[in-house]
């Protein structure tokens, strides 16, 4: 069965901010869902190139990672 995430407005912002366009809610419901635990100053789930921060069943904040080349992460 699959996790039901829910998503704080700010963690939409964030992700709009990050480059998840289109229904970025609900892609980050979907990215959340999928994730892997990660440990990181930035979030406690990881999917693709973005760390997520979830707290229970609710997506608190998320952030894209970046190349070592090119920076850090936001």
């Amino acid at each position: 069965m699959t996790r039901i995430f829910k998503t704080a407005p700010e963690a939409v912002a964030r992700g709009r901010d990050a480059g998840i366009y289109g229904d970025t809610e609900k892609r980050l419901q979907r990215m959340a869902a999928r994730s892997a635990p990660v440990t990181s100053p930035h979030g406690n789930r990881r999917y693709q190139g973005y760390v997520l921060r979830i707290e229970g069943d609710l997506i608190t904040d998320v952030c894209r990672l970046t190349d070592q080349a090119g920076g850090s992460a936001a």
